[in-house]
């Protein structure tokens, strides 16, 4: 496969330091958060790839990375860009909510209560810690159905998909890629509920007063879900309803 224009220039980029630019850019982000649909694969790996006596990976291990984290692709792999390595960062939590928000069972519409077992697992990868065989494009509209997170949003390109599996167990034993279990209930440190609050708190900054009956003007659909869902889910999923105080003028 030819590698894009943007690849080119990026890899020129990178063979330059980005150290050298003090000004962050879209294009070149610090950080991919890459999201795992099955907690129970994702955190046997986690904890194979951290207690494994040594840095010659099974080939077993790797084959489990390329099925349940990169799922077999081997492009228009999607990421979502975060400025820092922590879970709270708001493009971590943007990218758990527009995951979320492709899921029909997501979504306020549904009315149905998410099953406990309905967990994800999150790797946030230093740009760094990618192997030179693997490539990221910024890729706004291939983000699905959460209009915020278009900013933040990246497809990997994999030519070698073992070494990036490898890159990533080294980087996951060696504690330079952070990972997060994002759940329903109070098991989890990184629930749903929270990282939906922080999307949300972010969103509050960047459009204002957020209402489903009246989207901002700057909102616009998703690829399945209308900007007015959008929001509405949002706020399903941080709960807003439950923390909202009553205006005594109402």
């Amino acid at each position: 496969m030819m590698p894009s224009f943007l690849n080119f220039f990026q890899r020129i980029y990178i063979s330059f330091g980005r150290a050298k630019s003090s000004k962050p850019s879209k294009l070149y982000p610090e950080n991919l958060v890459r999201l795992c649909r099955n907690r129970v694969d994702f955190i046997t790996i986690i904890n194979e790839a951290i207690h494994h006596p040594n840095q010659s990976w099974d080939q077993e291990l790797v084959d489990r990375i390329i099925q349940f984290v990169l799922e077999k692709a081997d492009s228009g792999v999607s990421v979502y860009s975060s400025a820092t390595l922590d879970p709270l960062d708001h493009g971590h939590a943007f990218a758990v909510v527009a995951e979320g928000m492709s899921q029909s069972n997501f979504r306020s519409t549904k009315g149905s209560k998410r099953k406990s077992s309905c967990t994800r697992g999150s790797l946030i990868i230093p740009i760094s810690c990618l192997p030179k065989t693997t490539y990221y494009d910024f890729t706004p509209k291939n983000n699905l159905d959460f209009y915020p997170a278009n900013q933040h949003h990246f497809d990997l390109t994999i030519n070698d998909v073992e070494e990036l599996a490898v890159a990533l167990l080294d980087g996951i034993k060696q504690g330079s890629i952070a990972w997060s279990i994002l759940g329903n209930d109070g098991k989890f440190t990184g629930s749903y509920r929270l990282q939906a609050a922080i999307a949300y708190s972010h969103c509050l900054q960047a459009f204002g007063k957020l209402n489903p009956s009246a989207p901002p003007s700057d909102w616009i659909d998703g690829k399945t879900v209308t900007a007015s869902e959008q929001i509405d889910t949002l706020k399903y999923l941080a709960q807003t309803v439950a923390v909202d105080s009553p205006n005594p003028n109402s």
